[in-house]
């Protein structure tokens, strides 16, 4: 996969999605083809968030790996054979590349601190149903007994628990009652309970979540981690809240487990007139006036937190390099719009 002659369709977007979004085929490619190739990316560390863990795995599976000139190679010309991987961390990414070359294994591998997120789960059970025999579903120790011939088969995609999740807080900031359909409330557990505990009102049904904001909020200590702890992907939407003054009340904190760097979105919410602390893995936030500015996205939940900031501040506020946001949520623009936001994507 070649991303080097791509040019960004979006103003003011990057190739950094897209080839990290790839990585997730090498696992495919390199149990289909018993070669994968990463072009582009200039190495085989993406920001802060390395793949070492995949690279690992495939190493255990018998693959091969090379880089030059940006291009990472992975190959298994005697073919891959099963293993037994412990991971160093539960890591979605890892989890699932491994169990896509897997099951193109002959014989069992097993997956050892495995990553037990929903959506690795569906990832199973999709695999399941295009005729791979995978066992321990849902826990942290994943079998495969791969090399089985795969057939087309009818799956439905499960909701997506962080873009429910956001829209929650975004509700959260901005105050009403917001009901979102289509969500399963089984994912969001850790992001309810934030929620619940800072004040909210949270009305339950098999695939809806109503929230009813409080007049205000409290500042609460939150902590990440691996499912079903509270997602990395949940902290700066939920952070964010703690920020906003004649919402929030009294100091919040979040301690971040998973990602070291998480907190860039911080930088540009200091521009909005945010005051906070940073502490090794420890953000305090007082709550403040928070002003409209410009700001820019620095990735993907960090933008759309500065749009939940944007949301619940008075004026107009501009997030440069917002394409970053659109990887994560389908027709945001007209969604928000729904609920009443002036919200416009622009160019």
């Amino acid at each position: 996969v070649d991303y080097r002659d791509i040019r960004p369709v979006l103003p003011g977007a990057t190739l950094t999605g897209a080839i990290r979004g790839s990585v997730y085929l090498l696992g495919a490619m390199l149990g289909r083809f018993g070669r994968a190739a990463l072009a582009g990316a200039g190495g085989c560390d993406f920001g802060l968030r390395p793949i070492d863990q995949h690279l690992a795995g495939f190493a255990l599976l018998g693959a091969t790996e090379q880089t030059e000139d940006g291009v990472l190679r992975l190959t298994a010309d005697e073919g891959l054979h099963p293993a037994e991987i412990t991971l160093k961390m539960p890591s979605v990414g890892a989890t699932a590349n491994l169990l896509m070359a897997a099951t193109a294994v002959n014989g069992t591998t097993v997956i050892k601190n495995a990553a037990a997120e929903p959506h690795v789960a569906a990832l199973c059970d999709f695999l399941i149903c295009a005729g791979a025999e995978i066992e321990g579903v849902h826990t942290d120790t994943l079998t495969v007994r791969g090399g089985k011939p795969l057939h087309g088969c009818a799956f439905t995609v499960i909701p997506d628990m962080i873009e429910a999740g956001t829209y929650l807080a975004a509700a959260m900031a901005c105050g009403g009652r917001v009901t979102v359909t289509g969500a399963d409330p089984t994912h969001l557990g850790a992001t309810l309970k934030a929620l619940g505990e800072m004040g909210a009102t949270l009305l339950l049904g098999e695939r809806e979540i109503t929230l009813i904001a409080p007049g205000e909020y409290r500042g609460i200590s939150l902590e990440t981690g691996p499912y079903p702890a509270l997602p990395t992907d949940m902290h700066p939407q939920l952070a964010t809240l703690f920020a906003i003054g004649g919402r929030a009340t009294g100091v919040g904190r979040m301690t971040e487990r998973v990602w070291q760097s998480r907190f860039r979105y911080t930088e540009e919410l200091l521009k909005m007139g945010a005051v906070f602390s940073i502490t090794d893995t420890l953000l305090t936030v007082t709550p403040a006036p928070l002003h409209a500015a410009t700001v820019r996205a620095p990735d993907l939940r960090g933008g759309v937190a500065l749009l939940i900031a944007a949301l619940a501040t008075e004026g107009q506020s501009t997030i440069t390099g917002a394409a970053a946001i659109g990887r994560g949520y389908e027709h945001l623009e007209a969604k928000l719009q729904v609920l009443g936001a002036d919200v416009r994507v622009l160019g």
